[in-house]
């Protein structure tokens, strides 16, 4: 008798993509990437996620189907809320949608959150608590407390990235879109992450002064998050997550500054080295529990 699968899916402001998993989460094969920008409505992006995941499946048995989501959603009705970062998926009745395309049963989380999981899932010395960081359109945490998921009394913890500070947002800076602000204000032209980082590794000066502010913001964010929640290690992810090596002195000289567990502890702050397959994992995980 052929094993069952499940499937895991990451749905960014971006992009998204899908894995198929057997139960213990070997991976069997991945979708390509593709991208939001290519739909106009709602129903058309619907309907390429759904087609996704019946390519990625290739005639296999589907135990269940996860997804990793943009937040702010609610993940016990199945709904994304008013998420700023994917505007097409607003308010949207997801996991009916998707229920009614593929007649497979079907779980989500928000992003960060299933990141934060997949991370753990992988990470070799598992923690009380840790804390999953992803960098991209928006700027999202999740956290894993003593192997679980904490979502809060209503299923929003860790909504940080959306809270104010006096740039506007956490994410108005901590973000793709806030380092292009910045590669405007110095380069006078709006450039994307990678291009920065590859000039960076180049060592041109100026990208340097970018991801030294991008770090220092990240730092300060990162001292609060600390500070609140003592965790043992947080992993960085997300497109942007790939320079870490340029900005993570700055980021980790500025949490210095201003959380004292990090000085006094072993906190582990590092870059995940499987970026968005993490969030995948972690909805596979969900879907596996169910």
């Amino acid at each position: 008798m052929e094993k069952s699968f499940i499937i895991g899916v990451d749905i960014g402001g971006t992009t998204f993509s899908a894995t198929l998993f057997t139960h213990d989460l070997k991976i069997v094969r991945n979708s390509d990437l593709s991208h939001v920008s290519n739909f106009s409505n709602q129903p058309q992006l619907l309907d390429a996620i759904a087609k996704q995941i019946m390519d990625v499946a290739s005639e296999k048995s589907i135990n269940g189907v996860g997804f990793a989501c943009p937040g702010p959603l609610d993940a016990k009705l199945g709904k994304i809320l008013e998420t700023p970062n994917l505007r097409l998926l607003q308010n949207c009745n997801f996991i009916n949608e998707m229920k009614n395309r593929l007649s497979l049963p079907c779980y989500m989380d928000n992003d960060a959150n299933l990141f934060a999981l997949g991370e753990y899932e992988s990470y070799s010395q598992q923690k009380d608590v840790f804390v999953g960081v992803t960098l991209g359109t928006g700027l999202g945490f999740g956290m894993v407390i003593n192997g679980k998921l904490f979502n809060g009394a209503h299923g929003m913890a860790a909504e940080y990235g959306i809270s104010p500070v006096e740039w506007g947002k956490w994410e108005t800076d901590i973000s793709i879109n806030g380092i292009a602000k910045l590669s405007e204000k110095i380069f006078n032209e709006r450039l994307d992450p990678k291009t920065i980082s590859e000039m960076a590794s180049n060592r041109n000066v100026d990208t340097q002064q970018l991801w030294n502010e991008f770090g220092e913001k990240l730092g300060l964010c990162l001292s609060h998050v600390i500070n609140m929640v003592d965790p043992n290690a947080i992993s960085i992810g997300g497109g942007p997550s790939n320079a870490f090596f340029h900005f993570q002195e700055s980021m980790k000289k500025t949490i210095i500054k201003y959380a004292p567990a990090y000085i006094h502890y072993e906190i582990d702050i590092f870059e995940s080295t499987e970026k968005e397959l993490s969030a995948k994992r972690g909805a596979a995980v969900i879907t596996n529990k169910k």
